[in-house]
């Protein structure tokens, strides 16, 4: 799963400094997805760097992915989100739902990672910023 956000025309400051809070907050919970970590310590890290920024995120911020993903939303496995503390192992997969959304917009920019013992590893190559179309 990948997610990117696309505004037509020059975006607000706003939007910009947002898209930018988003991908450091991503970076904070890729550094916390290793081994040792729990799911709720990777989502903390996440929300420390929104919070740093005046934002947040009410909702989990990522689920497994891969064999036997379950076949619905309500999935009884881990989930990167609060009070869940399945302890990060070398080989699970995410999806990180870098996300914020507010009463007038919103910007996604998500990744799926693998854990290893260095951290969150991106499954993709694809630039983590919002794309701009003049």
């Amino acid at each position: 799963a990948l997610t990117r956000t696309v505004h037509f025309g020059k975006p607000p400051q706003a939007i910009v400094d947002m898209a930018k809070a988003i991908v450091e907050g991503v970076d904070a919970g890729l550094g916390k997805a290793r081994p040792g970590y729990t799911a709720e310590e990777v989502e903390a890290a996440w929300q420390a760097v929104l919070r740093k920024n005046g934002l947040k995120k009410e909702s989990r911020v990522g689920y497994p992915v891969g064999l036997a993903y379950p076949p619905d939303w309500g999935e009884r496995t881990a989930s990167l989100r609060p009070g869940d503390t399945t302890e990060m192992q070398s080989g699970m997969c995410f999806h990180f739902m870098a996300g914020v959304w507010l009463d007038d917009f919103g910007i996604a920019i998500s990744e799926s990672f693998v854990v290893t013992d260095h951290g969150g590893e991106r499954l993709c190559d694809v630039a983590r910023e919002l794309i701009v179309i003049d």
